[in-house]
């Protein structure tokens, strides 16, 4: 492939209308905890039909809130995710957790009593006085009391998946209620807000699994088998040994890396003019690891980000044993100073062993032969500061084929790649 030649591939309507899309995610599961910097179901879901079939793995190296590990499971896929972050498992793990009806009732039966029974405050134990303090910092006393009795019932139902689904519930109270937040609901407010989202999302989660047990052709119960969420680095992802080898190679990568040099907190609340608390852990029966840089493959302020770069050269290295010669890598990414960290990005991935592929599609949506979207739903610190570049996302497409190789694929496939003159 010379210099003035380019992989091209052809992009579906339906995958650039999705990528465009502004609107808010409000479909459960996804709905049930707003994970930062997420992207859409929908997208995740065209691009999953467009560039997979059935029966097909896809990875999601940095899995997240698991928009794309769900989606894998709602379209019958196998879905392997990867993640550093306990709290991003146990979201992914429990939004594809199986809940029978009888846990259903368990779960409603208990919520019941928690809206109208006169509870005792109970105070949560922990190992040590600097655990105390790590994970309850900042956190306001009212929401604190609220969280600890709520955990404290927790334990009078009898199955781990209900404690955990009603822990998932509290993550998304709390997050209503203190994320870059000022004020704080009163205990009774947290209370009934508690209960009733119990009621209502135990509803909806139920019927998301029992369309996604359908579309798998099996019973719900046996939905885990579908999925893989794995808690560890994606620069381990190769070796890590707990995919099934009969998963691999996998059709699609679909992910969405932590953003270069873009202020993203995935690991903490902000509240009370942005301090920060890591009561996500807590709530979620979760270890927090450590600062941002450890959750975002470095410090967003180093120059030259050197070691993002660095590490995430070794995720996709890794990632690159777990898939075959054609499939694609697909993923939303922004960047704080495009104009260098684009090319950056682009180079570690081709250090990884992956060619990046070129949209083709109407001019109207391309700007530099790539296809850009303006982010929805910012947090308001970012909102503060108008339309800078790190509220804009980049759809990038690499695949792991040679030159040689791509011009035999058949071009009436869903992958309808070519190799074209930029």
């Amino acid at each position: 492939m010379t210099e003035n030649q380019k992989l091209n591939i052809v992009v579906p309507p339906a995958v650039i209308q999705a990528v465009l899309s502004q609107e808010r995610v409000d479909e459960p599961p996804h709905s049930f905890y707003k994970y930062p910097a997420r992207f859409s179901p929908v997208f995740a879901r065209e691009a999953i039909k467009a560039f997979s079939k059935p029966g097909d793995t896809v990875v999601d190296p940095f899995c997240g809130g698991g928009t794309s590990l769900v989606e894998a499971v709602a379209l019958g896929r196998k879905a392997a995710g990867f993640d550093i972050s306990s709290l991003a498992v146990f979201l992914s793990r429990t939004k594809i957790t199986p809940l029978s009806i009888h846990d259903k009732r368990e779960i409603l039966a208990w919520a019941a009593v928690m809206e109208t029974a006169e509870l005792e405050k109970v105070e949560s134990e922990f190992d040590t006085i600097e655990e105390q303090s790590h994970y309850l910092r900042n956190l306001p006393d009212e929401a604190r009391s609220c969280f600890e009795t709520i955990i404290h019932w927790t334990e009078l139902l009898p199955k781990e998946r209900q404690r955990s689904f009603v822990r998932l519930i509290l993550l998304s109270v709390g997050q209503w209620a203190l994320d870059c937040k000022t004020e704080v609901p009163t205990w009774p407010t947290l209370r009934f807000e508690f209960c009733s989202r119990v009621k209502l999302v135990a509803e909806q989660h139920f019927e998301f699994l029992t369309q996604a047990a359908a579309t798998n052709n099996m019973p719900r119960c046996r939905l885990t088998q579908m999925r893989r969420i794995i808690n560890c680095s994606s620069e381990n992802s190769r070796g890590d040994g707990r995919i099934p080898s009969d998963w691999l190679p996998a059709k699609l990568v679909l992910t969405s890396p932590p953003y270069p040099g873009v202020h993203v907190v995935y690991h903490r609340w902000q509240i009370n003019g942005r301090k920060e608390t890591p009561a996500p852990f807590w709530l979620a029966n979760s270890r927090d690891g450590a600062g941002e840089a450890y959750y975002c493959l470095g410090r967003r302020n180093e120059t030259g980000l050197k070691t993002y770069f660095d590490r995430l050269g070794r995720a996709f290295t890794s990632v690159r044993g777990l898939v075959g010669k054609n499939s694609l890598v697909v993923q939303l990414v922004a960047f704080s100073q495009p104009e260098w960290q684009l090319p950056a990005y682009l180079q570690a991935m081709g250090d990884a062993g992956f060619n990046e592929l070129l949209p083709v599609c109407e001019t109207e949506y391309l700007f530099e032969n790539r296809i850009w979207r303006q982010v929805p739903g910012r947090k308001w610190y970012a909102n503060q500061k108008g339309k800078t570049e790190s509220s804009k996302e980049v759809l990038l497409l690499h695949m792991t084929a040679a030159p040689a190789a791509v011009r035999n694929l058949d071009l009436d496939t869903p992958n309808r790649i070519a190799l074209a003159a930029a």
